[in-house]
């Protein structure tokens, strides 16, 4: 098999700030930044990824905190409390399964 059967070019642009940044973790870490930039894409797409998960988890655990916490429970006219408003924020940062965006395909 070619290399040309296996993979496929792709381009993306990098802010300038992410670029200095990875071009320097690259020849620290001694790794070229497209085998850098493919594991990226690699652990984002995974079903199961530890890195989604762990940081659902904290967003879960920061969740809790808020929920707990006694100062949280203060309600506004609408009758919402502001742990629920700062919940939804924290819930609208959720990282997406992969598997969960392939449902349906």
């Amino acid at each position: 098999m070619t290399l040309s059967n296996r993979m496929k070019p792709f381009m993306a642009y990098l802010e300038e700030t992410k670029y200095v940044q990875l071009k320097r973790f690259s020849k620290h870490s001694k790794i070229p930044m497209s085998q850098l930039i493919r594991e990226a894409i690699d652990l984002r797409i995974s079903p199961g990824d530890k890195y989604v998960t762990g940081f659902n988890d904290g967003l879960l655990a920061a969740s809790k905190a808020v929920s707990e916490h006694e100062a949280a429970q203060m309600r506004f006219p609408s009758g919402r409390s502001f742990a629920e408003l700062v919940n939804e924020q924290i819930e609208a940062q959720k990282m997406v399964e992969a598997s969960d965006q392939t449902k349906g395909d």
